[in-house]
């Protein structure tokens, strides 16, 4: 049966008024499945049949004309020559001049090839950089750069674009005005003036992560000239739990690199080193190599992965376990007891039996094992990471250790805490931002945008 509530039912007033009796009794004769675009058709409204024909007219292909398809296109061809015609008559005359003295290695239409790198989250990605007459066009990884291995990632790629980011500064300015170079450099030598003679106690300088020792030297050399002033350091997705993990477990700020190569048994504890975080490129390219067998290393690498929400890695993993965030830690440290031969240890959760199985495997593998720790894990947790490969035999084989590669580590977000309780002590006189927006990524609760207006001079570059 068809049913229509007519209750319901908009009707459009233009078409005229609809005879909801007659249209009832033409429903009630209807059987089957039918279809109507609206109540006019259904009651067969003549306005509304005058309005369908003019905008969907039938048989539209058939109607009669007086030009034919041959004539169409004679007429169409005509047009578009005369066109042409026209547009190139009115094409303004431009004088193609060469290099009186062209840049040195550059040819037209030959690109070239530059070596460089790129820092995010403290760590730096090895890249090639392809360039036409001096414009950047295309970015790859560098396969003799030990982080990248030939490799990119989604922000090395998209890094290009800021090369051509219209919002980029171009002069300087001062409150929105346009300034000249020169009075900036006037301004600036009166404000050194005025800190020298306090040593620069009113000075303070924010800045990222810095690995270049250029760049740290030259920082130092205005510390030691102006002693009374401080150095902080942020951002937002810094590794502060790495390096506060290497401190608990060393005394001292160390710098972790894993192996993958050299590792048979891999337990990532909430880490997805196969897409994020320090060395990715490199640990995915090593992860793969390993996957394949080959007649140096005929046998496949095992993954085992703890994790609280989805990852490639987890995705990748042999064996998987979902646990809360709040529950890796307590894992961690069940799984360094039993490890270290505590009998018991790992009694009483709900993962005894996948725990035990676990470290059944790493204990067989020592030397040849790895254990990676999540950078958004807590500082507790890689220190207990530290302590399990250590346990394991794994310093020197799959996990090395060095120097930092920052070249000031530090607890960025501390570092920043006290720059907002130096700015709310009116301390702070002069604050130089190189590098990074905290007003936009700082944590909320410092309210930093609030607190920046409190400096009487801040400059950003």
């Amino acid at each position: 049966m068809t049913s229509v509530d007519l209750k319901h039912t908009k009707l459009t007033p233009h078409h005229g008024t609809l005879d909801l009796r007659a249209v009832r009794e033409k429903l009630r004769a209807c059987s089957g499945k039918q279809w109507w675009r609206s109540l006019e058709e259904l009651a067969e409204d003549p306005h509304f049949e005058e309005f369908l024909h003019q905008e969907f007219p039938r048989h539209a292909s058939e109607w009669s004309d007086s030009v034919s398809r041959r004539r169409f296109l004679k007429l169409m061809a005509a047009s578009l020559a005369l066109a042409g015609l026209e547009g190139c008559a009115g094409k303004p005359k431009e004088t193609i001049v060469p290099y009186a003295r062209a840049p040195e290695e550059v040819v037209t239409g030959k690109p070239l090839y530059f070596a460089t790198a790129m820092t995010l989250a403290g760590s730096a990605i090895g890249l090639l950089v392809e360039s036409h007459e001096g414009r950047p066009t295309k970015i790859e990884g560098n396969p003799d750069h030990p982080a990248s291995l030939g490799a990119s990632d989604v922000f090395s790629q998209a890094s290009l674009l800021t090369l051509y980011d219209p919002d980029r500064s171009q002069v300087i300015t001062y409150l929105g005005d346009i300034r000249p170079w020169a009075q900036l450099l006037a301004e600036i030598r009166v404000l050194l003036e005025r800190q020298r003679v306090r040593r620069g106690a009113g000075l303070r300088l924010l800045t990222e992560t810095i690995l270049s020792p250029t760049l740290a030297q030259q920082i130092r050399s205005l510390i030691g000239e102006f002693p009374e002033a401080k150095w902080h350091q942020y951002e937002p997705a810094s590794r502060d739990a790495a390096r506060e993990g290497s401190r608990m477990a060393f005394g001292r700020y160390v710098n972790t690199i894993y192996q993958l190569e050299n590792a048979d048994v891999i337990l990532a504890l909430d880490a997805d080193f196969l897409s994020s975080g320090t060395g990715c490129l490199r640990y995915a390219r090593q992860f793969a190599r390993r996957r394949r067998p080959q007649p140096a290393t005929p046998t496949m690498s095992r993954l085992y992965a703890v994790e609280c929400t989805p990852s490639n890695t987890g995705a990748m993993a042999d064996h998987r376990l979902p646990l809360r965030a709040s529950e890796i830690e307590n894992f961690t440290r069940r799984l360094a007891r039993v490890v270290g031969g505590e009998p018991g240890a790992a009694r009483g959760a709900p993962y005894t039996a996948w725990l035990e199985g676990l470290a059944r495997d790493l204990v067989r593998h020592r030397g040849k094992s790895l254990v990676i720790p999540g950078e958004q894990q807590t500082g507790a947790l890689h220190a207990w990471t530290q302590v399990i490969n250590s346990q394991l035999g794994n310093f020197g084989s799959t996990v090395i250790h060095t120097d930092p590669v920052e070249a000031e580590p530090t607890n960025q977000l501390a570092s920043l805490a006290e720059l907002a309780a130096d700015i709310d002590a009116g301390r702070v006189e002069w604050l130089v931002l190189l590098g990074g927006n905290p007003v936009y990524n700082a944590p909320a609760d410092l309210a930093f945008a609030k607190r920046l207006l409190k400096v009487p001079l801040r400059m950003h570059l």
